[in-house]
């Protein structure tokens, strides 16, 4: 009843400003509303209060609250270098080394080898021809810079398509190297190279075995001029001639772990005609063909 009483005064004093008295029910009405609107209010605060404590506790949404993410840490290496994320560098292979090289005009010679023979190398590489009849001789020989190189061979049977010849690439004392041996079935073109390979030893040779239709063979460098030689008739018995031929290579020796190139690149064997009767890429690893 305060508050009516209230009410009434305020309007026996707003009646008095403007001239008119309201009536007790207007009043009364009045003061209805003005509830309502305090009551509405503080309802409206209410809900804002509410509504706020939810978003803040997440439960206006399907997901969970986001989680705090845990540290990650790296694992610390116990073994080896410490890594680092800075920029690598990768070290460029290094360049081959291809020889440069000179022919020397040498001729490889028939057998028998006329000696001086002081290191028995005559004796060590006819020992070496296995297979095939009759007594293992020097069939061909060649000479330079107190070098020697050698081969012997045996005679074919008749009939059969095979070589057993031997060869040395040696000093006069007999120091060098001994290969061959084993019977060889007969091909158009075979060719090997030996020596040259470090800068104690530049000389180079190239030899082999060849069709009797051949009357030249060349000898083709990456780098150089080619060398020409004729091949040597082994006499009869045989179904190949035999051939070789110096040269030396020129320049600085490879630097370390410098990639070597062999210094010969093909051989061709040429008829008399000046056709190609066959022809083979010599290298040390794949891509030999001789």
């Amino acid at each position: 009843m305060s508050e009516l009483r209230q009410r009434l005064l305020e309007a026996a004093e707003a009646a008095a400003r403007e001239g008119e008295m309201p009536s007790a029910a207007v009043v009364v009405e009045r003061g209805r509303r003005r509830r309502l609107r305090m009551a509405g209010t503080t309802a409206v605060l209410i809900i804002l209060a509410v509504v706020a404590g939810m978003v803040g506790a997440g439960w206006l949404t399907d997901r969970p609250p986001p989680l705090t993410p845990a540290p990650t840490t790296r694992p610390t290496p116990t073994t080896g270098p410490t890594s680092t994320t800075g920029p690598t560098s990768t070290t460029a292979p290094m360049r081959p080394w291809i020889p440069s090289v000179t022919p020397l005009k040498v001729k490889a010679q028939p057998g028998p080898y006329p000696g001086p023979d002081p290191g028995n190398i005559v004796g060590d590489t006819t020992s070496m021809v296995r297979g095939c009849e009759g007594k293992s001789r020097i069939r061909l020989w060649i000479r330079t810079q107190k070098k020697v190189w050698l081969i012997a061979a045996k005679p074919t049977p008749a009939g059969q398509q095979r070589v057993c010849w031997a060869k040395a690439f040696v000093n006069q004392g007999g120091g060098g190297g001994f290969s061959g041996g084993t019977p060889q079935p007969v091909k158009p073109l075979t060719a090997i190279a030996e020596g040259g390979r470090d800068e104690h030893n530049r000389l180079g040779v190239v030899g082999g075995m060849v069709s009797k239709q051949a009357v030249r063979v060349r000898v083709l460098f990456h780098k150089g001029p080619p060398l020409e030689v004729v091949p040597v008739d082994p006499g009869p018995g045989f179904p190949v001639s035999f051939f070789a031929g110096f040269y030396l290579e020129a320049g600085p020796p490879p630097a370390e772990g410098q990639h070597r190139i062999a210094a010969v690149d093909r051989v061709i064997a040429i008829d008399r005609a000046g056709n190609q009767v066959a022809a083979c890429r010599l290298s040390y690893g794949p891509g030999n063909t001789c």
